[in-house]
């Protein structure tokens, strides 16, 4: 009769094969390194096999270093904490020059609540240390943090907070450690410093493109800095990632309740012209452009003498994809900011003749991109713009290649700087022009405009004509304007410029 391993089959005797698959330790000959096998098994989490060849070669083996290292790591695993600073510390006598040793016994000793003595170990670490290592100073800036935290006097809490900024940023410089990008974001943001924390949040998506809880913090820094439309970016990023991420909904919400705020004041005030404006602006921060188109039309039927809203309105049309209308609305948008202009109104926002500017170039029309950018330039001459604007002027000026002798002519000051200059610089130079060139600008306002266009005509090879028919002058100007636009299509593949930029909400 056949074994129970053995079956018979076709008159043979075959034995089965074993089901073990994983081998016993092996066993090797004294004084062989198995430094390697060691790793190996522990590398598993096979802590069972590791304590065999451990408990075997401990006392034959020539280095036990190693061994004592791995045991201190499994007791660590294992809850053991006391047992593991032992068993590192007779592998740190062993070799007391071994960094690794060190970062572990610093941190079973911050696992333990004994932050002096990790701080101690993590700083002669360092000491030690031939190279910036990315683990020590986070460390070093988590314990520094923490200690300031618990100070009892201001200047020593602030001494440390200052030393473990030092230490994340030195951390984010080393390696590329999510927990070291948070701390140095939160640390940035108690400064109130958040155009930075968000930086240092965007770098740290690099590591983790789908943290919800990143995603969430750079939201509500936006917030902060009242850069709605990239807050509600990030928060709908959120939304589409957890839809039970708690921070994230209530961050998301602040945003959408004041749709329902401003709806329910417009329910009880239909006539108030503050209200559709701001909901309309609201709405287009939602990119919930068809609503917003709604707003504006009943803000329009309110108040027709309002550029703010017919620009908005073409930016509605646009995102809409109705540019012929657009068109008309940005158009009338201008006109009537040049009206209020010549009757030297109060309400003077050069963002209408930008936006209009932006919206020509991309649909082709360059010479009338170049002459709302003219007009922009003199619209903003003693106002302080907000750096967005600046920005994109200057990308604007630099795609339209505007020679600056020509904007000279037409405007005091110009845009006296190079197409590569600071966003910040480009257009401060004409903040400060003299006052005299301010007031003859004032005082001749159609002179200027007609000599702009005039300006403008000649960049592109026509100027006008004092004689001929209506027809050769069209013909002339449709042809410099295709020439144009031809030879800017593929400056603006190279740099794609956005369409508008945020308006400011009406008070």
């Amino acid at each position: 009769m056949a074994s129970a391993d053995e079956i018979i089959c076709n008159g043979h005797v075959i034995t089965l094969p074993t089901l073990e698959v994983v081998k016993a330790v092996p066993i090797m000959a004294a004084g062989t390194n198995i430094d390697w096998l060691l790793h190996l098994y522990y590398a598993r989490r096979d802590f069972i096999r590791c304590r065999i060849i451990i408990e075997r070669e401990l006392r034959s083996s020539l280095n036990p270093e190693y061994m004592y290292f791995v045991k201190g790591l499994i007791d660590r695993e294992e809850g053991n904490n006391i047992e593991a600073l032992r068993n590192l510390q007779k592998a740190l006598d062993l070799n007391s020059k071994n960094i690794e040793i060190y970062k572990e016994i610093g941190k079973t000793l911050f696992i333990m609540g004994r932050f002096n003595q990790a701080l101690d170990i993590f700083r002669e670490a360092e000491e030690l240390s031939p190279r910036q290592d990315h683990e020590i100073c986070h460390f070093i800036g988590e314990l520094l943090h923490r200690s300031a935290a618990a100070a009892n006097q201001l200047a020593i809490a602030r001494k440390e907070e200052a030393e473990a900024k030092f230490y994340f940023e030195k951390a984010v410089q080393a390696g590329k450690k999510l927990e070291s990008f948070q701390r140095l974001a939160e640390i940035l943001r108690k400064e109130k410093d958040y155009a930075k924390a968000i930086e240092v949040l965007e770098n740290c998506l690099l590591l983790s493109p789908e943290n919800t809880e990143v995603l969430t913090e750079i939201g509500v820094l936006y917030l902060k800095i009242n850069d709605t439309q990239n807050a509600f970016d990030r928060l709908s990023e959120v939304i589409a990632l957890d839809r039970k991420s708690p921070k994230g909904l209530l961050a998301y919400g602040a945003i959408l309740q004041a749709i329902s705020s401003l709806r329910k004041s417009i329910w009880l005030s239909p006539l108030n012209y503050n209200a559709l404006y701001n909901l309309s602006l609201v709405y287009i921060t939602a990119q919930q452009y068809a609503s917003a188109f709604h707003t504006l039309a009943a803000a329009i039927n309110l108040r027709k003498d309002s550029a703010e809203c017919y620009m908005l309105l073409g930016i509605c049309l646009r995102k809409l994809e109705d540019t012929e209308n657009a068109f008309k609305a940005f158009q009338r948008s201008s006109d009537i900011q040049q009206q209020q202009q010549q009757q030297q109104d109060a309400g003077r926002n050069p963002l209408v003749h930008l936006n209009f500017a932006l919206f020509c170039y991309e649909t082709g029309r360059v010479a009338l991109a170049t002459e709302q950018f003219t007009r922009f330039v003199s619209s903003s001459q003693d106002l302080l713009l907000p750096t967005e604007y600046k920005f994109q002027a200057t990308k604007l000026k630099s795609l339209l290649k505007v020679s600056t002798s020509n904007i000279l002519t037409s405007t005091p000051t110009g845009l006296a700087c190079d197409a590569n200059a600071k966003p910040s610089d480009e257009i401060d130079s004409q903040l400060t022009g003299s006052a005299n060139n301010n007031n003859n600008n004032s005082s001749s306002a159609d002179n200027m405009s007609n000599k702009s266009i005039d300006d403008i005509y000649g960049i592109y090879g026509v100027k006008r004509q004092t004689a001929g028919t209506k027809q050769e002058l069209h013909n002339t100007k449709a042809q410099a304007l295709a020439t144009a636009a031809l030879a800017a299509a593929s400056t603006m593949s190279a740099a794609e410029m956005p369409l508008e930029v945020h308006a400011v909400v009406n008070a």
